[in-house]
């Protein structure tokens, strides 16, 4: 059986949906799953010769209401289409939808619902007629959470449909015992030894982080706030940050890459989510702030899944979105409570040992599979390595 992933961007190109897409294309790999990537070409650079499959990348000629355009992208998988048994559709994105309606493929098409076009009325109206066929025509649709499904603008479409396959922590990310002590020790003294609240996500204004430097005021003085990350809002927050008299308390420290995330992770005392809008609705940095033991102050973001990932009172705490005193309450708490840390922590970490372990997200993914193509069901007969 063959399986093509119909994506948007892909490692090393970053997101939330990319580390899915990657992830995903792992799992089905140890399980013995034939499959392959077609996405667009981001900014890269690029090895692919050692991706664990074959990625085609389709070149980007515009991008519209972040919307990638690309002829390519529709005419490959045009190509591709026949030779597969199961598409997997990453979605919100409607040049795949565009391509699957002129392709009318004969596979099982699976659809991975990450999230509904989130404020875009116009664009949303444009590409409706679009998704409601891709909808209609769907075999299953999976959702990261049940929220994801019951919750989305498109649920009645989804029923007898939907599946929960949670995306996991990325198994480089659950060995903090191999962190690097010096190296999480230069990350602390770098902030004079005082406490950090990690926060990282692309700096674009659903992620709140404007809400966390406000919060950021009212947090103890041995305590610093500390922002990973780039994207088009970095000059304003920092304008912010100096407005305000917080250059000594809050750092915007840039992209991050992903082999020092583990030191950060490790460095941090808590890590916050501060997302204020329902374009977060997941959250895999929280599975790996977890992963450390740190305890997630994260918000409850209407019919977002962000707090099905984080539960208030067994991995984190909960506040409303956009409450820069109730977030800095939680902080606050948190910080004046090393034996709720240390509960918390060990929450997180049953979680990522537990459910949102890659091998009980593979299985998961399989036995959503076998709902409309049978034979995935024998994969599930081949033993996960511990190392997925």
């Amino acid at each position: 059986m063959r399986v093509l992933q119909v994506g948007k961007y892909y490692p090393p190109d970053t997101g939330g949906v990319e580390t899915a897409t990657r992830q995903l294309a792992e799992a089905l790999t140890r399980f013995g799953v034939e499959n392959e990537v077609l996405c667009f070409t981001g900014k890269g650079p690029y090895d692919d010769a050692a991706a664990v499959c074959p990625i085609h990348r389709s070149r980007v000629l515009a991008t519209v209401a972040s919307q990638a355009l690309s002829p390519s992208y529709v005419r490959r998988l045009l190509a591709l289409a026949p030779r597969f048994d199961l598409l997997h559709v990453h979605l919100p994105n409607p040049l795949a939808a565009l391509a699957l309606y002129l392709a009318r493929p004969k596979a099982a098409v699976v659809l991975h619902w990450h999230s509904d076009v989130i404020g875009k009325k116009a664009f949303a109206a444009v590409v409706r007629p679009l998704e409601t066929w891709l909808c209609r025509r769907a075999d299953l649709v999976i959702g990261p959470t049940a929220v994801h499904i019951e919750e989305s603008d498109r649920a009645r479409e989804f029923v007898g449909k939907g599946a929960v396959v949670p995306f996991c922590v990325d198994a480089s990310m659950v060995r903090p015992d191999l962190v690097d002590p010096a190296a999480v020790s230069a990350l602390r003294e770098r902030f004079g030894g005082r406490r950090i609240v990690f926060a990282l996500g692309r700096l674009v204004p659903y992620k709140g982080f404007g809400v966390l430097i406000e919060a950021a005021r009212r947090l103890p003085d041995d305590a610093v706030v500390v922002i990973g990350g780039t994207g088009p809002l970095r000059d304003f927050l920092a304008a912010g940050i100096a407005a305000a008299g917080l250059s000594q308390r809050v750092f915007l420290v840039g992209r991050i890459a992903d082999a020092e995330l583990p030191h950060w992770f490790a460095a941090c005392e808590l890590f916050c989510l501060p997302s204020v809008t329902r374009a977060e609705m997941f959250g895999i940095v929280q599975l790996e702030a977890m992963a450390f033991g740190k305890p997630v102050v994260s918000t409850a973001v209407p019919r977002s899944g962000v707090s099905r990932v984080n539960v208030d009172g067994e991995t984190g705490l909960i506040v409303p979105p956009g409450d820069a005193v109730a977030l800095a309450g939680a902080l606050c708490r948190l910080l004046g409570d090393a034996a709720l840390c240390r509960r918390l922590g060990r929450g997180g970490r049953d979680a990522v040992a537990g459910p949102y372990s890659p091998q009980a997200v593979a299985r998961a993914l399989l036995e959503a599979y076998g709902r409309v193509r049978p034979c995935f069901a024998g994969h599930l007969d081949n033993r996960v390595p511990e190392a997925l």
